[in-house]
């Protein structure tokens, strides 16, 4: 049985996926509650990603209206979800995998961060975190 366009998705972990996808906002954090701070950024990435996921695969526009809604106060935070949305469809357009949840962990190096992927034709928005 041939395998749907839809259930394919890159071999590449979506830990190391969305730490690329959120690296911009992970540089020249403060050391001093590095953990917190990482949560914080990662939070925010993890907004945009599956908003364009639910958009652009789904055709869910009500989540990226949602997040522009929400910082739609903040200047500086809109222009930084308008950013990740650009990043998200340029650099990562072809990988449809929503991030269901997501941990950061302190390290002796820093930290670490383990994420597991959801299939979006299979997955409400309901469940995720």
């Amino acid at each position: 049985m041939e395998t749907s366009a839809r259930s394919r998705f890159p071999d590449r972990k979506i830990s190391e996926t969305f730490l690329s996808f959120a690296e911009p906002l992970l540089q020249d954090l403060p050391a001093k509650g590095l953990v917190r701070h990482v949560d914080k950024a990662l939070r925010v990435a993890y907004t945009a990603w599956n908003a364009v996921v639910f958009a652009d695969v789904l055709g869910e526009d009500r989540y990226l209206a949602d997040a522009r809604q929400r910082l739609g106060i903040d200047p500086v935070a809109l222009a930084l979800v308008e950013t990740l949305i650009l990043r998200k469809r340029a650099l990562f357009g072809d990988d449809a995998r929503l991030i269901g949840t997501y941990e950061v962990r302190k390290t002796a190096d820093g930290f670490n961060v383990r994420a597991d992927a959801r299939d979006p034709y299979t997955v409400r928005p309901c469940h995720l975190q």
